[in-house]
């Protein structure tokens, strides 16, 4: 048990980037403001220990033990605090007279109080933030936090609305998501004289060997979500206009199945993008959103927004997720980053995996974006000493996804051509065949951006990516970054990638094409919904977390992922000079495009066989 007398202080970083946040012209906060503030509590080592155990087991498919998923109380069981622990900081918060206390899971308060109470909790001044883009107000204390000596032995880290360095990236701005092209304009006036490629989900299901199954229909039922964040909606209006085009059936979205705050007359790009992409591929599942207050907490931050869906019985079998920030994220801006302030981000890096390892053992794939920044994700000038890995694709209890695009173009017309391929003029024209590459900004479709990859600072490689890593830096024909640029021992991503430019989308109901590693990891999540529903059928189990499959599918079965050689990561959103350094994309996995995009067939017979051996070996033992 720690000492007492140990009063703790953090310091209280803003992450809103100018001109997103701006301070009104009040000095200090309204005291009868509302705000909420979460407190961590310290978790048992060998707990977590124990948890971690349990999952390499269960997601090891060499294991007799694969895909015994647990429930969330047993996950709960096995991290609750001591209870003498639990039962005094909550006698304190008690004393305080807050508007409410409540206990997520097993370790985090939600405190929802005035601003005036916080003060004197803390011992700080906060002063209002107001977003430009959403007019939400959120309040910032000045300065450092600090926490009383009696409960402070037990508390790890507090967070509000924007202590949380996992606060979602502020979503780019739709020009640089959606490229919009109205039906009754000439596109040569704004764009090029040359095609502009269009990409349906005819052609990806043809490219990737996607069953359709709208024709063959689904082995067992199976869900899909997208998770998003800050004022990111759904609309369907938009959804049905979107299928209507790509001459697709599917039910809209279960009322039951959107869940947090949302207002379809405002619908937002990413989420369209998300939610269109993974029906595109599979319009037989269940298809979920997720937005802020999913148990009306008000956080747009990753650990809470992962925390409370963790304490959620119904959930999708597979998460799909396209925010992140760079992992040193705290430090972004900030004058006086010290040491203290750095080590306080690992420890928000290190519970936020712990929440997504805890999504995993569940059964539930988690698939997230690597960002649209290359490898030195926010550094726009490429400046920087180090590269900045992107959260929470460089968690290792995730899958990371990367994008490509195409070069060596072909426009002949689709089988079952749909009729977003006639909605414009030419030089509009869908694609029908070209040689994947990685995407860059200066890619010839157009991309502006690069796909984001490199390896993680705070969390280690995991084991079944060390052997693909090993094999990477081996090659003599590939040039590196400097050694001192990265930490070549941590976790390493992507895992996979895909198509990632020019897909087609609607977005308030207008037609355009949509950009970013955010399309690639929907895209993903459609195909894995359709690879769950032979597993469930062969075992009654989900996949998960896919990682250790992946990478020991793609040694044992070379043909099931689509080796990407070309192209890096050097490049930003913003530039590509001499300056930028990056990786190189080559034969087997690379921190550019990991181990390729799917050939989902090959992948479909793969596990096919890999289930059934296991089965039988169940059934004899």
């Amino acid at each position: 048990t720690p000492t007492s007398n140990t009063t703790l202080c953090q310091a209280s970083v803003g992450y809103g980037q100018a001109p997103i946040w701006l301070l009104p012209l009040s000095e200090l906060s309204d005291p009868d403001a509302a705000i909420t503030f979460f407190l961590a509590l310290k978790q048992n080592p060998k707990a977590v220990q124990k948890l971690e155990r349990i999952f390499w087991k269960i997601t090891d498919p060499d294991s007799s033990e694969y895909q015994k998923w647990l429930t969330r109380s047993e996950i709960n069981k096995i991290l609750t605090l001591d209870s003498k622990i639990l039962s005094a900081v909550k006698r304190f918060l008690r004393k305080q007279s807050f508007t409410s206390v409540e206990l997520i899971g097993t370790d985090v308060f939600a405190i929802k109080t005035t601003i005036r109470q916080a003060s004197e909790f803390f011992s700080a001044q906060f002063r209002p933030y107001k977003n430009i883009k959403t007019g939400r107000t959120i309040h910032l204390a000045q300065g450092e936090m600090c926490l009383t000596d009696e409960i402070s032995q037990y508390v790890d880290f507090w967070l509000d609305f924007v202590d949380d360095p996992f606060n979602n990236r502020e979503p780019t701005d739709p020009s640089k998501k959606l490229t919009v092209f109205s039906s009754d304009a000439n596109a040569t006036d704004t764009v090029t004289t040359q095609n502009i490629p269009i990409i349906v989900p005819q052609f990806v299901r043809s490219y990737y060997n996607i069953p359709d199954v709208s024709k063959t229909g689904l082995e067992s039922d199976v869900s899909q979500g997208a998770l998003e964040f800050g004022g990111q909606f759904y609309s369907e209006q938009d959804l049905e206009k979107y299928l209507q085009e790509v001459n697709i059936t599917s039910e809209p979205l279960k009322t039951k199945h959107i869940l947090g705050i949302n207002d379809p007359s405002n619908p937002g790009v990413e989420t369209m993008l998300d939610i269109e992409q993974m029906v595109g591929i599979n319009p037989l599942a269940e298809t979920w959103y997720f937005n802020d207050d999913v148990k009306n907490i008000s956080s747009d931050g990753m650990f809470i927004k992962i925390l409370t869906i963790n304490e959620l019985d119904d959930l999708p079998q597979i998460l799909s997720i396209s925010y992140g920030r760079p992992e040193a994220n705290v430090c972004a801006g900030v004058t006086n980053c010290d040491q203290n302030v750095v080590d306080l981000n690992k420890r928000f890096t290190i519970r936020a995996n712990i929440e997504f390892m805890k999504l995993t053992m569940k059964g539930i794939t988690v698939l997230v974006a690597t960002g649209d920044d290359g490898v030195n994700d926010f550094d726009a000038d490429c400046t920087n000493t180090m590269f900045n890995p992107t959260y929470p694709a460089s968690s290792p209890f995730v899958t990371s996804v990367g994008a490509t695009t195409l070069v060596n173009v072909q426009y002949n017309v689709l089988q079952d051509q749909p009729p977003a391929c006639t909605a414009f003029n030419p030089p509009l024209v869908c694609v029908s065949d070209g040689d994947e590459i990685a995407v860059s900004v200066y890619d010839p479709l157009f991309a502006k951006y690069t796909s984001g990859g490199g390896f993680s600072n705070f969390a280690p490689q995991p084991p079944y990516q060390k052997a693909a890593v090993h094999d990477y830096f081996k090659k003599t024909s590939v040039m590196f970054p400097p050694p001192s640029m990265y930490n070549r021992k941590g976790r390493a991503y992507p895992d996979v990638a895909a198509f990632g430019v020019n897909i087609f989308a609607v977005v308030n109901g207008t037609d355009g094409l949509g950009f970013g590693t955010s399309i690639s990891a929907p895209l993903w999540a459609g195909i894995v919904s359709i690879l769950n529903s032979r597993s469930i059928k062969i075992t009654g189990k989900t996949l998960g977390f896919l990682n250790p499959l992946l990478y020991k599918m793609a040694k044992e079965c070379p043909e099931c992922l689509n080796d990407i050689t070309v192209g890096n990561n050097k490049c930003t959103r913003a530039v590509c000079t001499d300056q930028c350094k990056g990786f190189q994309a080559a034969c087997g996995w690379d921190p550019v495009t990991g181990l390729g995009t799917p050939n989902a067939g090959n992948i479909l017979q793969y596990i096919t066989e890999l289930l059934k051996k296991k089965m039988k070996k169940t059934e004899y033992n």
